[in-house]
């Protein structure tokens, strides 16, 4: 038992987890008196459902199985484990329980796989452990082959004499236990069949340390693994990021190489042809962080290089510079043609079926001039000019008018002409222009050198030449809402002009706020203009701003008799019924007798004043057109918005009923 004791002092077991690559971890053995550590290191990477790194504190439950798929876990515990950024941890099985790992998970010689979840997740895919762990049954090494150390004999040896000494002599220190089999430097060894010897496996390292290689079936590993035969993985294949993304620079994927071999006859030696396909970031650092998957090529020692085939996030595919896709024979493009209009084009070379050339000559050559059958280009600043256009549908976007006319023309023609004929009893329209913005125009007509802009006429037995409709109820820039708006720059001209030449009207305006509303900028123009037996014809109140010239300001008959008071009256400043519903805003008061202060409650100082009375007839001069403050012995200003009227004979004031108005 010494001897048994002192082999296992100084053996030192391996434990291995197998997932992509070995992971590794040496543990020495303790004195058999001592009860060996059955704890497994396991090195992991901790991921959501998105396969996303979860980093920091993670509960990880590791469960053990008999089979890759299916069955109950045989043994299982849950442990917190901190998880670096990349979400990289490592962890003790078995740490949790008092005794560990319990023997009898490896004591069958059967395989056991290792399930793993995370954070109470999906368990990700089973990985096989391999044979080292099972060394844990040598903390059963009290017996061997389950018979006590007492049922065997140690090896006789010879003496310095060359005899031989009993069994009973021989001291552990002189007597290592020896183990069977054969074996080659460098291979990692195996048990073989009969269980008692080793011998070589198909594992073979070269190298030590960070330098180290494995080779499968090969003893000439070329890299960290180097398989010489055919692989099967069950589970996916990742190859991750060669790091962290900054917003400075992505990281690309660690590449998936692929390598020919092509003889070179200039060189008379083979020369390898490697392909590569690698995951690339793509926007880096942006909103619209991507990637993409490119194929790389390089010739013998050369660094594999962009080609430009790529294959973006949705699947679409960038194809390398000079792309072709061929036709006859092999190909699914066998004939590519081409046609057209012949009134614009001829044709030549259609269809082109092996090699040619498709040829194309024009009719009549575009131009942006007014040519017959040619193809309409616009110029430099995007027009062009046309004798007519003739339009079902117009769509105009991005423009001050939805229809803009020109006409420049000695002959009867129209910038714009619409004509509409009714066939059912929803409204017509010869021309229909709208606009949703505050400066554009439904409707533009503009004339050189005379005429008219927009010209409309009725030629049935009723009907309107031009007609101006308006539902809006907010004014946007001082303007409207106005059924029609005319405008105009010259001095002598109208910003509308109607005329007449029957028994009708030359402008005819009905509306909610103003049936005809005119507005002139020049120094001399007028804003509305009318001619005829009846220049001007209103059904209702006129007003004018009071600060602007002409018409009647105000007028007032007022009866100073008693204590005051406004009979009937008329103010421009109002409107409505209030322009004429006394007291129309005007004010009387009386100083004494035949003495009156009448207020129009807007600025009256610089305008004429007719005075009459209606009650005393013997009364004189009490008409006064002074203005600004001139003499009057009957009317005088006492405020921007008010007159005193006084009624006197000689040297006696009287109450009086009087009109006054202003101009």
């Amino acid at each position: 038992m010494g001897n048994v004791q002192s082999v296992m002092s100084n053996k030192r077991w391996l434990f291995c987890f197998m997932a992509a690559f070995p992971l590794c971890t040496a543990v020495n053995a303790q004195q058999a008196t001592t009860a060996v550590p059955r704890l497994v290191n396991f090195a992991g990477r901790a991921a959501d459902a998105q396969g996303k790194a979860v980093s920091g504190v993670a509960g990880v439950t590791f469960s053990i199985y008999k089979g890759q798929y299916d069955g109950a876990p045989l043994w299982m515990e849950t442990q917190n484990v901190t998880a670096d950024n990349d979400g990289n941890y490592t962890a003790q099985l078995g740490a949790t329980k008092p005794a560990g790992l319990p023997l009898d998970l490896f004591g069958t010689g059967e395989s056991r796989w290792l399930g793993v979840s995370v954070n109470g997740g999906a368990e990700q895919p089973r990985v096989l452990l391999l044979s080292v762990p099972y060394a844990l049954k040598a903390a059963d090494a009290e017996t061997i082959g389950g018979l006590p150390p007492s049922a065997f004999m140690l090896a006789a040896h010879a003496d310095s004499s060359g005899s031989t000494a009993t069994p009973d002599a021989v001291s552990p220190e002189t007597s290592p236990l020896a183990l069977g089999g054969s074996g080659t430097t460098d291979y990692l060894p195996l048990w073989t069949p009969n269980g008692n010897t080793l011998g070589n496996s198909v594992l073979f390292q070269s190298g030590t340390g960070s330098t180290g290689k494995i080779g499968v079936n090969t003893t000439t590993p070329a890299t960290a693994l180097d398989v010489a035969g055919a692989g099967t993985i069950r589970g996916t294949l990742t190859l991750p990021a060669t790091g962290k993304a900054t917003a400075g620079t992505g990281k690309t994927s660690q590449p998936l190489s692929l390598t020919a071999s092509a003889f070179n006859s200039t060189t008379q030696t083979a020369v390898s042809q490697n392909f590569r396909w690698q995951a690339e970031p793509t926007q880096n650092n942006t909103a619209g962080a991507s990637g993409s998957l490119n194929l790389l090529y390089g010739s013998g020692s050369g660094s594999p290089a962009e080609t430009g085939l790529a294959v973006a996030s949705n699947g679409r595919i960038t194809f390398a510079p000079g792309q072709t896709f061929p036709g006859t024979g092999t190909g699914t493009v066998t004939s590519v043609g081409i046609s057209a209009p012949a009134s614009d084009f001829t044709v030549s070379g259609s269809p082109v079926t092996g090699s040619g050339t498709l040829g194309l000559s024009w009719s009549v050559e575009p131009t942006n001039s007014n040519t017959a059958n040619a193809i309409v280009k616009r110029d430099g600043s995007g027009n062009f000019s046309a004798a007519g256009i003739t339009a079902t549908n117009v769509i105009a976007s991005n423009v001050a008018s939805a229809v803009s006319g020109t006409m420049t023309a000695s002959n009867s023609t129209g910038a714009v002409t619409g004509v509409a004929t009714a066939t059912g009893t929803g409204p017509t329209f010869g021309v229909l222009g709208s606009t949703s913005t505050t400066t554009g125009a439904g409707v533009l007509g503009e004339t050189i050198n005379g005429g008219y802009g927009v010209s409309g006429t009725a030629v049935g037995t009723s009907g309107q030449g031009v007609r101006g409709e308006a539902f809006g109820t907010q004014v946007s820039n001082g303007v409207g809402p106005d059924g029609v708006d005319g405008f105009t720059h010259a001095d002598g001209a109208s910003g509308v002009g109607g005329f007449n030449t029957a028994n009708g009207y030359g402008v005819f305006g009905q509306g909610g706020s103003y049936g005809v509303y005119g507005t002139s900028f020049g120094s001399n123009g007028v804003g509305v203009y009318g001619t005829g037996t009846n220049a001007f014809w209103a059904d209702g109140n006129v007003h004018q701003a009071t600060e602007s010239g002409g018409w009647v300001k105000a007028m007032v008959y007022y009866s100073g008799l008693n204590s005051g008071a406004v009979i009937s009256c008329f103010n421009s400043a109002l409107s409505g019924a209030a322009a004429t519903t006394p007291p129309c805003g005007i004010s009387g008061g009386k100083f004494g007798t035949g003495d009156y202060n009448i207020d129009f409650g807007f600025p009256v100082n610089d305008r004429f004043f007719a005075l009459a009375e209606t009650y005393l007839t013997q009364v004189q001069g009490l008409v006064c057109t002074t203005t600004n403050g001139g003499s009057c012995p009957n009317l005088a200003y006492i405020g921007p918005n008010s007159v005193e009227v006084t009624f006197f004979l000689g040297a006696n004031y009287f109450d009086q009923k009087f009109y006054l108005i202003v101009y």
